[in-house]
């Protein structure tokens, strides 16, 4: 995760808890700027915890574990860090809160905070951060027109990889593979928008005037992550993991559908057009195409990636063709803000 990512998701988070804290530090044990203090302690902690632990970038990554063992353990390890500040590092800089120092109901609260911080956090993973805000605030519950960059991305020899590893094998290989790939999207702020078999689909919000290249450093610090990571898939598979990655941009109706099971669904011209890039990238061999459309609303494309004008595709049932790019790169130095 790029820094100022982390550091942006720190302030919000130490803000958000000096709050919480404060309240409960006022009523509980009547000292306010106690509770602040431990609040915006605890705040920026846990997304630390989170970035450094629970996504794995210092050890095995927790997150392949069954949910509710996933779940339970980020919250006993909340508690642990509320317990070991409160006690240790509050303890020895302020003082205890109370002459008793921390108390039953203390630890009864840090739980509780824990467990529903948790399981909104493990909603979000489900749904996706940005999918659980806009059904909690109800943005599509009428469908809307916004404008958003599209990457769609395909696994590559997904038959001939599942012939060879058979059903289940090859469910863990997909699975790593879309986790290495939304890894790269998040990454470079982008929104997972559905898993569809062995194709990942990913949306950024496009705005009138020109618009950062978000979507171009994703698909290719994806692409550096697999690269990266082909001695792992090797060893575990006994094959690498590569994708072709179509990219464009346009209107979209966005709105809820469903209801014993609910999502977000992107309509429009654009998504088909998406598709069909996908398909141009099959028949002409290359690895990523972007439609001349994307590229020009795009500022500051990366200096390591070289923009080569393709011929024109057709597209069914239109009569003008559509003015496409291969992106390769230049150089093997990584993309900034790319993460490996």
């Amino acid at each position: 995760m790029p820094n100022v990512v982390l550091s942006r998701i720190v302030l919000v988070s130490a803000f958000v808890s000096s709050i919480v804290g404060g309240v409960y530090g006022y009523f509980a044990h009547d000292t306010l700027g106690t509770g602040v203090a431990l609040g915006a302690v605890f705040g920026a902690t846990f997304p630390v915890l989170d970035v450094f632990v629970f996504q794995g970038r210092i050890g095995p990554d927790p997150r392949r574990l069954p949910f509710p063992v996933y779940i339970g353990l980020r919250s006993i390890a909340y508690v642990v860090v509320i317990v070991v500040i409160e006690e240790v590092v509050v303890g020895t800089f302020l003082g205890p809160w109370s002459s008793a120092g921390i108390t039953l109901v203390d630890i009864a609260f840090a739980l509780a905070v824990s467990v529903a911080a948790n399981l909104m956090f493990g909603m979000a993973q489900l749904l996706g951060p940005s999918v659980l805000l806009a059904f909690a605030v109800g943005r599509y519950h009428r469908p809307r027109r916004e404008e958003r960059a599209l990457l769609f991305i395909d696994l590559t020899a997904s038959t001939a990889t599942a012939e060879r590893l058979g059903e289940a094998r090859f469910l863990d290989f997909l699975s790593a593979f879309i986790a290495d790939v939304s890894q790269a999207v998040v990454e470079n702020r982008g929104e997972i928008h559905k898993y569809v078999g062995d194709e990942i689909i990913a949306t950024w919000r496009l705005h009138a005037d020109r618009n950062d290249a978000g979507i171009v450093r994703a698909c290719f610090a994806a692409r550096d992550r697999l690269a990266a990571r082909r001695d792992d898939y090797l060893r575990d598979f006994g094959v690498g993991a590569d994708f072709r990655a179509a990219l464009h941009g346009g209107p979209v109706i966005v709105g809820e559908i469903g209801t014993f099971k609910k999502e977000i669904a992107l309509i429009g011209d654009a998504m088909n057009t998406t598709a069909r890039i996908l398909d141009a990238c099959r028949d002409s061999g290359r690895n990523v195409l972007a439609s001349a459309a994307l590229l020009e609303r795009l500022a500051d494309l990366p200096a390591a990636i070289a923009v080569e004008p393709s011929a024109p595709i057709a597209l069914r049932g239109k009569s003008a063709s559509l003015q496409v790019s291969a992106l390769e790169r230049k150089t093997s130095a990584p993309l900034p803000g790319a993460c490996p």
